[in-house]
């Protein structure tokens, strides 16, 4: 999966609960955190809640309410990861909670509120450090399975697929990644959904055990009847302890097909 702003917040989270080790697009003191790194293996769980409105382009504004919990084990140079959301949508019927911004399926749906289960999504990434390519190289996966309700429009009903990769180099503190990734997603009856295109570009700056992290997303709609989103997205991570960590982020919508504004707190335990 191309890694979105909220994603490299959440893993940059856990991360920096575990004693500041650097992961990709991380500034803190490379080369001995990559050995670190490559040498360690932890679990750690994170949850908290994230809040967007936008109109989505449907005229109307749409209020999603996100509390995810996700599970990650890492070892070496490999993560995995299972994540699990609660959903509450209010707003138009058009948007299908289906991953960042949802599907657009009728821009001339009614206004609705539901709430439940998210779909679950397994994922699984690895990490080939700088020392070995000059360059960080993250190579990922993911699977969304269709656990939500479609008949509450809080999933399509389908499994997606998303792969991707991400560059990151450091230079001091400041360390600038670019990501690409491809999405596939699963056609429900009666939807036209298209593969897509998404991206990031931004950089991290390492302050002490602490990061601000800042980046442009681009996401291609998969939906014919929606935009594309176009977001800049903005984070600070910081460790509270030796096993718990705190990010805090903000993201602002450039076009139709993000949400107008969006704001989130995470924490992270790790063991």
């Amino acid at each position: 999966m191309t890694i979105s702003g909220k994603t490299r917040a959440i893993w940059f989270g856990a991360l920096l609960a575990g004693a500041a080790i650097a992961g990709p697009a991380m500034a803190q003191d490379t080369r001995g955190s990559e050995e670190r790194a490559s040498n360690d293996t932890s679990l750690s769980v994170t949850t908290g809640v994230d809040w967007s409105s936008g109109d989505y382009g449907t005229g109307s504004d749409t209020n999603i309410l996100v509390v995810p919990l996700a599970l990650r084990y890492k070892t070496g140079n490999l993560r995995i990861s299972v994540t699990q959301p609660w959903l509450r949508i209010d707003g138009s019927s058009a948007i299908v909670g289906n991953g960042p911004g949802g599907v657009i399926i009728d821009p001339n749906a009614p206004r609705t509120t539901r709430s439940g289960l998210g779909d679950l999504t397994l994922g699984a990434a690895y990490m080939i450090p700088e020392d070995k390519l000059g360059f960080v190289l993250d190579l990922s996966a993911r699977v969304k399975l269709p656990t939500a309700s479609r008949s509450k429009g809080l999933g399509t009903g389908k499994t997606d697929v998303t792969v991707g990769a991400e560059l990151s180099k450091t230079f001091g503190t400041v360390t600038p990644f670019a990501s690409v990734g491809y999405r596939m997603p699963g056609d429900p009856d009666g939807i036209d959904l298209r593969n897509a295109w998404t991206a990031s570009a931004g950089a991290s700056v390492g302050m002490g055990k602490s990061a601000l992290i800042a980046s442009y997303d681009y996401r291609q709609a998969t939906s014919r009847l929606a935009d594309d989103s176009h977001e800049l997205f903005g984070a600070f991570s910081t460790p509270v302890s030796d096993a718990l960590n705190f990010t805090f982020y903000g993201s602002a919508g450039l076009s139709d097909g993000a949400p107008d504004y969006g704001v989130g707190g995470m924490i992270t335990v790790r063991f």
